[in-house]
């Protein structure tokens, strides 16, 4: 690739950070995603274009309001970033190809249910819809043309990750609600997510993100319990562990799944 053509997917995926900056705010509040235009948290002043320039404008205005003088979190542009960066990679491993294109939808939708989780401990049936349909569009694009996230050409690969995804997870959500008196140790905002990734990565590479996501969590649980010394009843969003997993499946997982089948 030049470094014209990763600059411009760079800014591509930079500017859809922005917008996913504003999802993650407001879909949890209920609010529209497009009305009103952006404005600082403190003192409303709508933003400029100018101040609202992705990745740099944290650093030109040096963290803070142009108005008020508030500061505001680094935590937008790092997503903005994070976008970008995760666009390019998508293109270098996928190329021209209307892959590329499902795959940018996919990780965007993974990034706000990563921060929407984070923050809420919620996964909103409309994230939820909206990867639906995207998800459908992959296994009828897939009936036509190749769809190279798939580990297997079976056109029932898609379908097949959605129930496999989803009926284990709500399977071990059941279960865990079960032996613990009624509290579900999975939300069922995590097994629904599972549809989505299964319809996107099909049913070896949902089976892999599931698989990440219990160890990544597993580790990360351990650290708070016996590092920091957190209660281990307190709760812990799982969302962010799903979507790792899936980012992981979604570039490295044929690779991974091959070692492990004929190392």
């Amino acid at each position: 690739m030049s470094f014209v053509i990763v600059l411009f997917v760079f800014i591509l995926g930079a500017c859809i950070g922005s917008f996913l900056n504003v999802c993650i705010y407001r879909i949890p509040a209920e609010m529209s995603i497009s009305i009103p235009r952006s404005q600082c948290g403190y003192c409303k002043t709508p933003l400029k274009p100018y101040d609202m320039v992705p990745v740099l404008s944290y650093f030109i205005l040096g963290g803070k309001c142009r108005a008020c003088r508030a500061p505001f979190s680094i935590r937008y542009s790092l997503v903005e970033m994070f976008t970008g960066l995760m666009f390019v990679l998508s293109f270098y491993k996928f190329g021209y190809s209307p892959t590329t294109l499902f795959v940018f939808f996919f990780i965007s939708l993974m990034i706000v249910v990563f921060f929407i989780d984070l923050d809420h401990m919620i996964i909103p049936n409309r994230l939820v819809l909206i990867g639906l349909i995207g998800g459908i569009g992959v296994t009828v694009f897939q009936l036509f043309y190749p769809y190279p996230v798939y580990t297997s050409p079976s056109y029932w690969n898609g379908i097949l990750g959605m129930f496999v995804g989803g009926g284990v997870l709500f399977a071990i959500a059941e279960i865990s609600s079960f032996f613990y008196g009624g509290k579900a140790g999975l939300g069922m905002g995590d097994v629904k997510i599972f549809l989505v990734i299964g319809l996107f990565l099909g049913w070896k590479l949902t089976l892999l993100t599931m698989w990440f996501s219990f160890v990544l969590g597993g580790v990360v649980g351990l650290f708070l319990i016996l590092v920091l010394k957190m209660d281990r009843k307190m709760a812990i969003p799982f969302g962010p562990f799903i979507v790792l997993g899936s980012i992981i499946s979604l570039f490295y997982g044929s690779e991974i799944i091959a070692f492990m089948l004929y190392r």
